[in-house]
């Protein structure tokens, strides 16, 4: 198979997982449907635990933040750039669309403590160490 019918076939997977997304009205999906997965780093500090993802370009009010005791949700839809006309891409290595990231909460953590801010192309959530009790899944409010 040539170069040229490669990149017309990956043109067509493109064309239908696009399709399929825009099918779902641009909903953000349940956990474990076709989405990305953003960088993500998770470390400790002293007195707390936190958890930084790259999600350049995102419009903070587009992302769902979710926490109980045992782990941190993180999903949304990063939208496409607007441009004039059809693109044709070259190299296409920036992730568009549903993505989800689920990050298990590895120290023993207080789910109401956490607090979300989004900052120069970075959410990071941070929660205070220490006893979590019995807490149910939280949304947590993203600030800028």
């Amino acid at each position: 198979m040539g170069k040229k019918a490669r990149s017309g076939q990956l043109d067509e997977i493109f064309e239908i997982l696009v399709a399929s997304y825009a099918q779902k009205g641009g909903v953000i999906p349940p956990e474990g449907e076709l989405c990305w997965h953003p960088a993500t780093d998770a470390y400790e500090t002293e007195d707390s635990f936190v958890v930084q993802m790259d999600l350049a370009g995102m419009d903070p009010s587009r992302i769902e933040v979710m926490a109980d005791q045992h782990s941190l949700l993180v999903r949304g839809i990063r939208p496409e750039s607007p441009s004039e006309g059809k693109k044709h891409f070259h190299k296409m290595e920036i992730s568009i669309g549903p993505f989800s990231r689920r990050v298990p909460l590895s120290v023993e953590v207080d789910p109401n403590s956490a607090t979300a801010v989004y900052r120069n192309g970075f959410l990071v959530v941070t929660f205070q160490r220490g006893n979590s009790g019995e807490g149910k899944k939280r949304n947590i409010s993203i600030n800028r």
